[in-house]
């Protein structure tokens, strides 16, 4: 019986050790990515997002420098988009969620060919509100983001640059969503940010 616990003491010991020592990546800070959002891809640098001016529904330009310095979660989608569309509540919960957050900005790039007026049709059936709403009729922006199929939600840091994105829809206001989105909300510099 002594020879069985001092055994596996020993083992305990072995692991311990192990996890301290001889394994840092498994111990490393990480996105977490469960659930909903299982099939959310965290970049190992963060690549620089686009600054391509789109057109916003007023009539002026935007860039993503516009948002530089907070945490922006990009969706890329259309009224065509079966899945894009599906997901869209769920984005605006997400949305309302971190209103009152000075470091969150949500924003939603269409890829509608029919412009502002088939999206204002699209958000008023479906009592939508997205105050940064992008048009990206031309792919302008999409391409050289390599966005090749919709839906596609990007997380940008501070910095500009994308740190992940998730291709295919996803519930955006499940706990799981939630605490990925806080995450980069919570990182001062250190999650792999450039």
């Amino acid at each position: 019986m002594r020879k069985s616990v001092i055994a596996g003491a020993g083992i305990l010991a072995a692991v311990a050790t192990m996890l301290l020592f001889e394994t840092p990546a498994a111990l490393a800070d990480v996105p977490p990515i469960s659930g909903s959002v299982q099939n959310f891809v965290a970049f190992d640098e963060p690549i620089p997002a686009s600054i391509i001016p789109l057109s916003t529904r007023d009539g002026g330009e935007q860039t993503f420098e516009d948002f530089r310095g907070k945490v922006v979660v990009v969706n890329f989608w259309a009224t065509w988009c079966g899945p894009c569309v599906r997901e869209m509540p769920t984005l605006a919960k997400l949305q309302e969620h971190f209103a009152d957050n000075d470091d969150f900005a949500f924003v939603i790039v269409s890829q509608d060919r029919g412009g502002w007026k088939e999206i204002a049709r699209f958000m008023k059936r479906l009592k939508l509100d997205f105050p940064n709403s992008l048009l990206d009729d031309k792919l302008k922006l999409s391409r050289p983001m390599q966005v090749r199929s919709l839906p596609v939600v990007a997380i940008i840091d501070r910095q500009g640059g994308e740190v992940g994105r998730l291709v295919g829809g996803a519930e955006w206001d499940s706990p799981e969503a939630i605490e990925l989105i806080q995450y980069y909300l919570d990182d001062d510099g250190g999650h792999g940010t450039s």
